[in-house]
């Protein structure tokens, strides 16, 4: 009876967080959720070409994606300030003033004398034998990247940051938000995928990030080389790759959680972003807003959740196919009938 008991108010503390919500249509046939209090911000490409004409200079690219003048850039933030941070770099006059505000201040701090004094002292401690002069390019790299993970490198760049990132973060509070980009035409790159294998595409993606590491040689692109992402088909047969795995920046130690997702509907692009900076949980919005669009469900829904002995376990179990889209309201409640009774 305890055990019943304390299913219940689990089971009840789970599904609190997603009744406030509001489902929005976003095109292509497919509906998300806007939680609650959270704000909304769209932007067709037509709209963003009309202010960067410059930006469909590499068509290509766009063709293979299926990124037309209808497809769509949606942001979803819990704050305006977010939002207003996406409209400016959407518009040139927002980019102008975000540059001349919070960009050009930071390089020229890079650029300061005392500072790169005082970046060299620590160079030169970590490495006293270093001879600039006649460094290799991969020895140029190695030094990179053991310099970034130093303690006090980092913490001369939180220094250096601080005064430029409380500046912004007044401005714009970067807080819980999701980028979502849907296309309006067909990615031709889904041909190029739909028959490979799970491992092919696992070797394919891991080879492209391996490549784009060493491609930059940058110390802050070093941890993508070892990226955590599954690739899988959802209930639809369509592939999608999605990652939990947040890609830190080795100079500062403050963290943040992310989640990505990419796959398509009706041969059309989807991909989300979401970021969490403070109070997560482990966690961004990403399953709440994408739950309508049922494109992130399991090819094999049919999990025993009685395979545990243990009713809470069942329960946070069956909760979690729901808040997935795996099971519908009516199948959630059937079997969580079933378990109680």
């Amino acid at each position: 009876m305890i055990k019943k008991f304390l299913g219940i108010v689990v089971l009840g503390l789970l599904l609190c967080s997603n009744v406030e919500a509001q489902k929005k249509k976003i095109g292509n046939g497919l509906f998300i959720n806007i939680p609650n209090k959270y704000k909304y911000f769209e932007l067709t490409f037509t709209q963003l070409v009309s202010r960067f004409p410059e930006i469909i200079s590499d068509k290509p690219i766009y063709n293979d994606f299926g990124i037309g003048m209808g497809a769509k850039l949606i942001v979803i933030a819990n704050n305006q300030k977010t939002i207003k941070f996406f409209k400016d770099i959407t518009s040139v006059s927002g980019l102008e003033k975000l540059n001349k505000k919070h960009v050009q201040p930071l390089i020229q701090k890079f650029q300061d004398q005392k500072f790169l004094d005082k970046m060299m002292k620590i160079i030169q401690k970590i490495e006293p034998n270093v001879d600039f002069e006649n460094m290799t390019e991969e020895e140029m790299i190695n030094l990179m990247e053991k310099i970034s993970n130093d303690p006090k490198m980092i913490k001369a760049f939180e220094r250096l940051f601080k005064p430029h990132f409380k500046k912004f973060n007044a401005e714009y509070n970067p807080d819980k938000y999701t980028i979502l980009l849907i296309g309006d035409k067909k990615a031709k790159f889904i041909d190029e995928i739909r028959n490979k294998d799970i491992d092919q595409l696992n070797k394919i993606v891991r080879d492209a990030l391996i490549e784009l590491y060493e491609g930059t040689a940058d110390p802050s692109l070093k941890d993508i080389k070892d990226w955590q992402f599954k690739i899988a088909k959802n209930h639809d047969g369509n592939l999608y790759l999605y990652s939990d795995d947040s890609l830190q920046s080795p100079y500062v130690s403050s963290k943040f959680y992310q989640e990505i997702f990419l796959t398509a509907y009706d041969n059309k692009l989807f991909l989300a972003l979401s970021i969490c900076v403070k109070k997560c949980n482990g966690s961004t919005d990403f399953l709440n807003i994408v739950k309508p669009s049922n494109l992130y469900v399991e090819s094999n829904p049919n999990i025993d959740a009685t395979a545990s002995n243990d009713l809470t376990e069942q329960l946070k179990t069956l909760n979690e196919l729901y808040k997935s889209g795996a099971l519908t309201k009516e199948e959630f409640v059937k079997a969580k009938k079933k378990l109680l009774n």
